[in-house]
């Protein structure tokens, strides 16, 4: 699972520090936008593609097709800065287009396994991640709430209404009840940012899974091969001044090697 970022992100070892810290703060502003960023790319992501399925049936709409991958990629570039709320921008890789032409804009753009990756994060793992933020935000807000029930729960139930009440039958219309369920709050808020922050740690790993570009398998034996062998640090020997004494033929001979000089 992905971790906050130290430089962005502190999160303390004690858990009791933990609602007093930044991270569940940051964690909700990451989650909470998403219900409103989310939900837009969602929208614009969706009318992109089903505008270029269907102009795909038409030969005269190549430019459209285009426009709709642009748009597509547009959309996945600003769930990658989102990113930044918790931890670095996500990197992204699209094919370059090589050729000129309608066509080759195509292939390039259409084609591009990128492009699938960012369709599959704006719209198939919309509901399952809108569906995580909520009640991530749910449990984080509640007992956040309750911590300051004894502040306005005598207005709640002045009025009538049903803010002073928890559940269908209990009514918190004193102070000390207003009290307790208070401390039972601030008991609890502890473990809510934990919670709050793992989803978001979730969110985040499963956002940074599907958009950044997969790993190279052979990028560690490239690296080797980039870099300069054992043999190139080497000086090369000097072999003129290292030549024996004359033979009887007046030849002399390289020491170690038994080539004629």
């Amino acid at each position: 699972m992905s971790r906050l970022s130290p430089s962005l992100v502190r999160t303390p070892a004690s858990l009791v520090r933990l609602p007093l810290s930044a991270a569940p703060w940051r964690a909700c502003g990451y989650l909470a936008s998403y219900l409103v960023v989310g939900s837009i790319l969602f929208a614009v992501a969706t009318a992109a593609l089903l505008i270029s399925v269907v102009a795909s049936q038409l030969t005269v709409t190549v430019p459209l097709l285009i426009v709709g991958a642009w748009v597509v990629r547009g959309c996945a570039q600003v769930e990658r800065s989102r990113a930044y709320l918790l931890d670095q921008p996500i990197p992204y890789a699209y094919q370059d287009v090589t050729e000129p032409g309608l066509p080759a804009h195509l292939r390039a753009r259409c084609a591009d396994p990128a492009i699938v990756r960012d369709c599959v994060c704006l719209i198939l793992l919309f509901p399952l991640l809108l569906l995580l933020d909520l009640l991530a935000l749910a449990v984080w807000l509640v007992p956040l709430g309750l911590v300051t029930l004894p502040l306005w729960y005598g207005t709640a139930t002045a009025s009538g209404g049903t803010a002073g009440r928890i559940g269908a039958d209990l009514a918190i219309d004193t102070l000390p009840g207003a009290l307790v369920v208070a401390l039972v709050a601030v008991a609890l808020l502890p473990f809510a940012a934990r919670l709050v922050v793992s989803a978001a740690q979730l969110h985040l790993t499963v956002a940074q899974a599907v958009l950044r570009p997969p790993a190279d398998p052979l990028a560690q034996v490239k690296g080797v091969l980039a870099r300069p062998g054992p043999l190139a640090v080497l000086p090369s020997p000097a072999r003129a001044s290292t030549s024996t004494a004359p033979t009887p033929d007046r030849e002399t001979h390289e020491p170690n090697t038994g080539r004629l000089g």
